[in-house]
């Protein structure tokens, strides 16, 4: 593998296509790239995910190396127009191919990528990646799926920079097997990965509805001003509030048809809950998380 870093430092030059990849300040030392609020398909070929670089006065931290080679090429270089640093860590909030299928690029420079256990016991890696199936080859050109180069079992804390570092993993199956999140005390911001979803409804396939909302009060106890999720436009202290009662809501009115001996198709047809038909994905997604619900709380 080691001999085709090289090959792909120079063909990254020649590849036809180019993510036009916006940076917003969100504080004065976090950088992020918004992705769609919508599913990865051929239209915006995997920028569909957030992705944040963190100035730490010595070089940058990256939270989520983003969907792909060439998605982290870009992102890398119009971070360097800004401020020419180097990266000096990646973190993986989790295990979900459009957030860390760019650690190759950081990789083949030198840059140490942190993950939690579950890239070392999950076969997801090992697979032909859902980001592959449904971009075009060109966007997904150069990109070889690339483990974590340092696995973390327990929180821990580090110091880069001006900056301290508190990587803490969920201690139940919440949106994944293994969610971790980044929190910088000193900024009092909060990488959420996928804990956190605004401007589309969530996805509980992977996931259990209730390690998922007990992760969301620990969340909250760490009193962030600044809260960036994996999906969604939304920063603010109260970023959280839409996923938290989005999924409350469900596990209530699930809960309810259970104890009513309400079956799961009419439960599915039953827990419609309207006021989110306005967000993105409701169509695709609303019925398949009513479904993963009730299968999960009907054991309760």
């Amino acid at each position: 593998m080691r001999w085709m870093l090289p090959l792909f430092i120079s063909l990254s030059t020649l590849s036809g296509f180019e993510f036009d990849l916006k940076p917003q300040r969100i504080t004065p030392e976090i950088t992020c790239f918004f992705g769609e609020p919508e599913a990865m398909n051929k239209s915006n070929n995997g920028n569909m995910v957030n992705t944040c670089y963190v100035d730490t006065k010595k070089s940058y931290v990256v939270i989520d190396s983003g969907s792909s080679y060439l998605y982290a090429d870009a992102a890398y270089k119009a971070m360097q127009k800004i401020k020419p640093q180097p990266v000096e860590l990646v973190i993986n909030t989790h295990v979900h191919d459009d957030h860390w299928l760019g650690n190759g690029y950081f990789v083949q420079k030198g840059v140490m990528v942190l993950g939690s256990v579950d890239f070392v016991y999950n076969s997801i890696i090992d697979s032909p990646s859902r980001i592959q199936t449904h971009v075009s080859p060109e966007a997904y050109e150069f990109t070889v799926p690339t483990r974590p180069t340092e696995i973390i079992s327990e929180d821990k804390t580090l110091t880069i920079g001006d900056q301290i570092i508190e990587l803490h993993l969920m201690k139940k199956k919440a949106h994944s097997d293994k969610d971790m999140v980044v929190f910088m005390p000193k900024i009092k911001a909060l990488f959420a990965g996928d804990l956190v979803f605004n401007d589309r409804v969530l996805s509980l396939r992977d996931g259990d509805i209730n390690g998922w909302i007990e992760a969301l009060d620990y969340l909250d106890t760490l009193k962030a001003t600044t809260i960036v999720g994996g999906h969604g436009f939304r920063t603010d202290k109260d970023a959280a509030k839409m996923t938290y009662a989005y999924l409350s809501q469900m596990r209530t009115e699930v809960r309810e048809a259970i104890v009513s001996g309400i079956g799961l198709d009419e439960t599915i047809k039953k827990v419609k809950m309207p006021e989110y038909q306005s967000q993105k994905m409701y169509d695709t997604l609303h019925r398949g998380n009513v479904d993963a619900a009730y299968r999960m709380l009907e054991w309760e």
